[in-house]
Formats: C-alpha cells, sequence, structure tokens
C-alpha cells in the first residue's frame, strides 16, 4: 500500500511539472504583457536580462556594419554612439512598447511622443527551441529568445530581422 501511495505522489508530480513546464512560457508572456500595459516597469523588468539583450543587440549591429562598412550605421557603431542608443532602447521603459498589445499613445502628453519600435510580442509567433529555451519569431526573422532560469523565464537576447541594416 505504501508503494503505491509513493508511486501515485511521484506521477502527480511529474504530471505537475511537464504541466507546468508547458504553460508556464505562455503564463510569463501574459504576466510581461500586463506588466508592460499597466506601465510597471519594476514588474516587467524581472523577466529581462538587459545585459544579455544589449550585448546581443550590440554584436548583430557590429557584425552587420562590418570593420569599415554599414555607411552612416557602421560609422555611429564604431564611434559608440550606437552602444549608447542600444543602451537607451534596451531599457525597462523601451522594453515596456515591445510587450504591450495595445498601443501605448493613449494618455501621453504633447510633449512625450509614442515610441516607433516596430517589434511587437503579439504580433509574434511562439515556438520552442529546447525545454529551457523558446522564442518569439516574426516572418521577417526578428526574434525574442526566452531561456529559463531556476523557475522563472527571462528574455536574453533579441534577434534583428536581416534587413535593418
Amino acid at each position: 500500500m505504501k508503494k503505491r501511495w509513493i508511486i501515485g505522489l511521484l506521477l502527480v508530480a511529474l504530471v505537475g511539472a511537464g504541466g507546468w513546464l508547458w504553460a508556464s512560457p505562455h503564463y510569463t508572456l501574459w504576466q510581461m504583457k500586463r506588466a508592460a500595459e499597466s506601465r510597471d516597469i519594476d514588474a516587467l523588468a524581472t523577466y529581462i536580462d538587459f545585459d544579455l539583450v544589449r550585448e546581443s543587440v550590440k554584436t548583430q549591429l557590429s557584425s552587420r556594419t562590418g570593420a569599415e562598412g554599414g555607411g552612416v550605421l557602421g560609422a555611429l557603431v564604431r564611434s559608440g554612439i550606437a552602444d549608447t542608443v542600444v543602451d537607451a532602447a534596451v531599457s525597462p521603459a523601451g522594453m515596456r512598447f515591445i510587450f504591450a498589445a495595445a498601443p501605448l499613445s493613449e494618455g501621453t502628453t504633447e510633449t512625450e511622443r509614442p515610441n516607433p519600435i516596430k517589434l511587437k510580442a503579439n504580433e509574434m509567433r511562439y515556438h520552442r527551441i529546447a525545454l529551457n529555451r523558446f522564442e518569439l519569431t516574426r516572418a521577417d526573422g526578428a526574434a525574442l529568445e526566452f531561456r529559463l532560469h531556476g523557475v522563472n523565464w527571462k528574455l536574453e537576447a533579441i534577434n534583428l530581422p536581416p534587413d535593418v541594416i
């Protein structure tokens, strides 16, 4: 009898863990959307590893502009100005525009301008890469990459579409 209880508990734990592993990315995205739309930047920031996201964008910009090419953007990347722009864009306030499904221009004052970020999470498709990784992808190649950290998912990289540069 005791053996059946142990097997039953293990089975319940296994089903619960599998259910959590399947549902937790969707729950995380819902929480991020809710935090973005309610302008709770602190809550949104808990789901983003800003250092890794900034590094991923900077690396892509550097590799796409090449050593001497890239025109004006290449010159900005080489001079370090692009790093400053990336640091400002990949901030809790900047990331809010990616995860809010509704337009955020409502309630802005005349001095505030809506952010022109075209990367919107609600326009992307969910794709599981591995048990501990998933991404939101767009048809043009843009993607948001998430990785499991303990029991929480964090945004770790933004893959820019190929035609950005």
